[in-house]
């Protein structure tokens, strides 16, 4: 395996470093404390780099979300009042609870 060539001298020059006290910081990236004169890691990226990763909007939704709010206090209003209701229709009040079973006579 080739190892990439690093441009970045040490872990104070790259763009996910973050000092901290005199003679450390941390990496953002990694999530780690580092020392400012390390060798960078192969995550590293230069200060003033453009981004790798460019970003689109995102198209995934059919239709665009522009509902008024009173509009969503409707809907959840109505959602609240579905998932309340009884599940079979009539049975609104008719909670049985268990009884107890005949005692069996012994002849």
């Amino acid at each position: 395996m080739k190892s990439v060539q690093c441009q970045i001298s040490s872990c104070s020059r790259c763009r996910f470093y973050n000092p901290e006290g005199r003679r450390g910081g941390q990496c953002s990236q990694l999530g780690v404390p580092v020392g400012s004169s390390w060798k960078p890691c192969s995550l590293a990226m230069a200060i003033f780099s453009a981004p790798r990763v460019v970003r689109q909007p995102l198209s995934l939704l059919p239709q665009p979300m522009e509902q008024s709010l009173s509009e969503v206090f409707l809907k959840a209003a109505l959602l609240e009042a579905a998932l309340e209701a009884p599940s079979a229709p009539g049975s609104e009040g008719e909670h049985r609870s268990p009884q107890a079973a005949p005692a069996r006579i012994m002849r």
